[in-house]
């Protein structure tokens, strides 16, 4: 059994491969339908070749999205918390991969160096060690939300803002902080959460245009 399952489209197989040499060479052992002989029950392979490993690479693609099987893979990687996704043609992924983070592998030409390579060996790594990928969302081994640990960020700051706010006027009513004082700083108050709503907004459009892609 090996520790990497590989899932693509057909259509993709030679970039695939450079991928597939390219993770052998960094010491992973890989499993994907090369190995698949002509008489094996195909599902029930890769069913336990699925389960066995600890790391499943998607490599979607235009076929790729299109393809029941690629599907069914990736929804069995999300399920058991072990999916790594790639994009190879700047397909639109389909739902709900598309909310979950993925690595442009679209300039990749087979460096093992620099980006997406390094992210990439780093995630993959991390999914065997069973760490949990830093992205500030979910806080849990497996694939982050898109760009959602930003927002939750700017909420939290929103918070900050509206608890210290809430601070002063308890301490205007009891004589601790001036009027002017107070104003000056719901004056500073205000303009920080417009820059917070105006970061939020950003993000959230990235995220949607990401989600189109």
């Amino acid at each position: 059994m090996a520790d990497v399952f590989l899932s693509y489209g057909r259509a993709t197989r030679a970039r695939v491969e450079q991928i597939s040499d390219a993770l052998e060479g960094s010491g992973y052992n890989l499993w994907w339908d090369k190995a698949l002989n002509a008489s094996d029950d195909y599902a029930m392979v890769i069913e336990k070749e699925i389960d066995a490993a600890r790391c499943v690479v998607v490599a979607w693609s235009n076929q790729a999205r299109q393809s029941l099987w690629v599907r069914a893979e990736a929804n069995e990687a999300l399920d058991k918390g072990k999916l790594v996704q790639i994009n190879l043609d700047a397909c639109r992924l389909p739902l709900p991969f598309t909310m979950l983070h993925f690595l442009d592998f679209r300039p990749w030409r087979g460096e093992r160096e620099g980006s997406p390579w390094t992210e990439f060996h780093g995630r993959v790594g991390g999914m065997l060690r069973g760490e949990a990928f830093d992205d500030g969302a979910t806080g849990q081994p497996g694939p982050a939300l898109q760009g959602f640990g930003k927002i939750a960020l700017l909420g939290w700051a929103a918070i900050l803002v509206a608890a210290l706010t809430a601070l002063a006027v308890a301490m205007v009513a009891t004589g601790r902080l001036a009027p002017a004082t107070f104003s000056a700083l719901t004056l500073a108050a205000l303009a920080l959460a417009a820059i917070l709503m105006a970061l939020a907004a950003f993000v959230l459009i990235r995220v949607s245009l990401a989600s189109r892609r």
